[in-house]
């Protein structure tokens, strides 16, 4: 599998490895390009791909992995002046499929399910990591470029760069069609069906979380601002940093 970079250049050893730059906001102004990126993990990065990846000048990287994941599979980032932040996410769909497998009741509907209480929890019980997530991505402390990766750079991933672009005044069509460009882009161990259905993304998973939102705190704007603490300061400062006009 390989991933398609801005220069052209194919990078085997790190799927879904992209730039957010050029999304476009409801003002007409567009995400700067080469100052955020999102990806899978890097550990598998191969000695051949890092030249590319440090062409990326990253400063900073932000691993949504949990403590485990983070043990077993080490980044292979190098290291000098590449401040490292780690906001721990425990996945919670693997287990729910072995648990599925075991009970013999895997199908689609059943990993639809799994995946939206994924989703609601990232809304409810994650809220504290993904408050930090954008007040860090705000923080002009903060070096840029940044990345922010889980392992597969989808569900976790994919629910982050979801706030930043809403946060950025990015219409919400443009940020599923954002989400869903992960789908092709990752492949799970193994070929089993139920692993392909995990290893994509839908647009009802984002549905999910927006759900949540709306019941409980009636719009996601009401949510950035008292879930997440992104006020209009808050929001002003990000889209400062991330912003150009178009």
């Amino acid at each position: 599998m390989t991933v398609p970079m801005p220069d052209g250049v194919q990078l085997p050893s790190v799927t879904n490895l992209r730039d957010m730059g050029g999304i476009a906001t409801a003002s007409g102004q567009r995400v700067a390009p080469g100052r955020l990126w999102r990806s899978s993990h890097f550990a598998e990065l191969t000695p051949s791909d890092a030249p590319a990846v440090e062409a990326l000048g990253l400063r900073c990287v932000i691993d949504l992995r949990g403590a485990v994941e983070r043990e077993k599979a080490p980044s292979r980032l190098a290291r000098p002046r590449l401040r490292e932040v780690h906001l721990p996410i425990e996945p919670r769909a693997m287990g729910a499929l072995r648990d599925l497998r075991a009970a013999g009741v895997v199908n689609e509907q059943a990993l639809i399910a799994v995946m939206a209480e994924v989703y609601r929890r990232f809304v409810r019980q994650h809220a504290g990591i993904f408050a930090t997530f954008l007040r860090l991505l705000g923080d002009d402390a903060t070096p840029l470029p940044l990345v922010f990766h889980c392992t597969a750079g989808k569900d976790r991933t994919g629910w982050a760069a979801a706030l930043v672009l809403l946060a950025l005044g990015v219409p919400r069509e443009a940020v599923v069609a954002d989400f869903m460009r992960s789908n092709g882009r990752w492949r799970m161990q193994g070929e089993a069906t139920d692993w392909a259905l995990l290893a994509s993304v839908r647009a009802d998973y984002l549905g999910f979380a927006f759900e949540e939102i709306e019941r409980g705190w009636g719009s996601v704007d009401a949510y950035l601002a008292e879930a997440l603490g992104q006020d209009d300061k808050a929001r002003q400062r990000l889209r400062a940093r991330f912003l150009v006009d178009g």
